[in-house]
């Protein structure tokens, strides 16, 4: 069993505002939504196999909800995070790197490992 994707939800209108924080940003690799979907929102590639898929969509969010990476380079993903004015919390270490919380443009939560431990 392994995770296919985790689905973000962003408010409607907002994947040009969204989208290039996941792809510049956090470097995910943007790929194509199938066409028999609602072309609004995006896809990212994580690893070639689990992808993150923003979709638009009314409502409301709950704000501790997140997923997590693990990252190769993490201080050169924080530094990404602050040129676009990111936030960061850092976190205690729990598998032998660091690791913290950051927000996309919409607010949704992302944890980031450094890939360190027991993730290395």
């Amino acid at each position: 069993m392994r995770l296919q994707h985790a689905n973000v939800v962003i408010p409607k209108g907002s994947t040009d505002d969204v989208a290039p924080f996941y792809a510049d940003v956090l470097g995910l690799r943007r790929i194509a939504k199938p066409a028999a979907l609602d072309p609004a929102g995006a896809w990212f590639d994580v690893d070639g196999y689990a992808q993150v898929h923003l979709s638009e969509r009314d409502g409301e969010r709950h704000a501790d909800s997140h997923f997590a990476l693990v990252v190769d380079d993490l201080p050169a993903t924080l530094a990404r995070i602050a040129e676009v004015g990111g936030p960061w919390t850092e976190q205690e270490d729990v598998f032998g790197g660091r690791r913290g919380f950051t927000r996309d443009p919409a607010g949704n939560r992302i944890e980031l490992l450094e890939r360190a431990g027991s993730l290395a």
